[in-house]
């Protein structure tokens, strides 16, 4: 019996949000994450923060099917935030060891004194990626794509009832992705969009676009299509 493919949902032409918060550039076979921040756990509990020792698995089974999923994978784009500190940069050069997929890493602003990750941008096309912690000049006619913001959605009722998911902000000029990471809470972004933005909303079994409410509209602006 065949499976399913994971979902996921087309927001610009060739682009595609997977479920998993991953980006898929169908053109040039390209694979790009944002803010995985490998060793969380691990930097946590060398300060004394006695973390559950969870997340470094996640992250390398969740590429890992990705890569499966979706091969042949060209390249993969980390796009910064790749460490969350240096104490845990072993299970991150161990992946990038292992894998045989080439990955480009853009430095962030967590991976300050990593080797591995020496460059801030990376102009590709008409693709223009950077972590997104700065304002690097964006090349005329491309589109923007970074990380650093954690965007996520946040859906209440109004009697108490409170939904927060991962979520990808998308405009014809700029895509924020949502983090990879399985630790990251995500900031809420519901109130931050701008004019001509959209909000993809990441659950494990659907992706799908943020309908937000009329000014005139008396519910919440968190309600779902």
């Amino acid at each position: 019996m065949a499976t399913s493919f994971p979902p996921r949902s087309q927001i610009q032409p060739d682009i595609w949000l997977d479920a998993r918060r991953a980006l898929w550039l169908a053109a040039s076979r390209t694979l790009v994450v944002a803010d995985l921040h490998w060793g969380y756990a691990t930097s946590h509990r060398a300060l004394g923060n006695l973390l559950p020792s969870w997340g470094d698995a996640e992250l390398a089974a969740n590429l890992l099917a990705l890569c499966a999923d979706y091969a042949p994978v060209k390249k993969m784009i980390w796009l910064g935030d790749s460490l969350h500190t240096l104490s845990g940069r072993k299970t991150a050069e161990d992946f990038l060891r292992e894998t045989d997929v080439p990955v480009t890493l853009l430095a962030g602003n967590h991976d300050a004194r990593w080797r591995n990750a020496s460059h801030r941008t990376l102009h590709s096309e008409n693709l223009f990626f950077h972590h997104g912690d700065g304002s690097p000049e964006v090349p005329a006619n491309a589109l923007e794509i970074i990380g650093h913001h954690h965007p996520a959605m946040v859906w209440t009722d109004g009697a108490g009832a409170r939904i927060k998911l991962p979520a990808l902000v998308a405009s014809a000029r700029r895509l924020i992705l949502p983090a990879f990471s399985p630790w990251a809470a995500g900031t809420a972004w519901n109130d931050r969009l701008l004019p001509g933005e959209t909000l993809w909303a990441v659950a494990p079994h659907r992706v799908f676009p943020l309908i937000p409410s009329r000014p005139s509209d008396p519910r919440p602006a968190e309600r779902l299509q």
